[in-house]
């Protein structure tokens, strides 16, 4: 049987609170698509407080593993949604050269959401941590939004609100 279309990555871009992971999961319903969020592997292998020291290297070994297995999928026609936050714009470059190399098209989402929203989310969720994410003090949140990038205009993508996230995918 041929396949007649393309797979589709749907690729989630936001900050830490702005509501990626929700919006994943609410795509992988909506469309089917096999759901890639690294951090819940990571909470997996090492809890809600991985080690400080080691985190950057395990953070991005997770990645890089995340992304493999996703192109491996695309590779195979199956659609997939990678939920990572692409905070640099070259991540997002290199992420959708990788989807157009392996025959599929990306779709990026930009998860828009006020500074003090995420911010408050963030450490309400720190205070009573579910059992699929990070705890995160204020002064690491802080120490994140500076290198956090918000796409530029030139950037393709579709902006999805805070009043978005409640809506179904149109």
């Amino acid at each position: 049987m041929q396949k007649t279309s393309k797979p589709l990555a749907h690729i989630i871009i936001g900050f830490v609170g702005s509501g990626k992971t929700t919006f994943a999961r609410k795509l992988e319903k909506e469309t089917g698509a096999v759901r890639f969020t690294k951090d819940e592997w990571m909470v997996r292998v090492f809890g809600n407080t991985p080690p400080k020291d080691k985190f950057e290297e395990y953070d991005s070994k997770m990645t890089s593993l995340a992304t493999e297995m996703a192109l491996k999928c695309l590779k195979a026609g199956i659609s997939v949604i990678i939920d990572e936050g692409f905070w640099v714009k070259e991540h997002r470059e290199a992420i959708r050269e990788k989807v157009n190399s392996v025959g599929a098209i990306p779709k990026l989402y930009y998860i828009e959401a006020p500074f003090e929203t995420m911010k408050a989310r963030t450490l309400r969720r720190t205070e009573n941590p579910p059992v699929d994410s990070f705890t995160i003090d204020e002064e690491s949140f802080n120490q994140y939004w500076r290198h956090f990038q918000p796409p530029d205009k030139d950037e393709e993508f579709k902006l999805i609100s805070q009043e978005d996230l409640n809506q179904p995918l149109r």
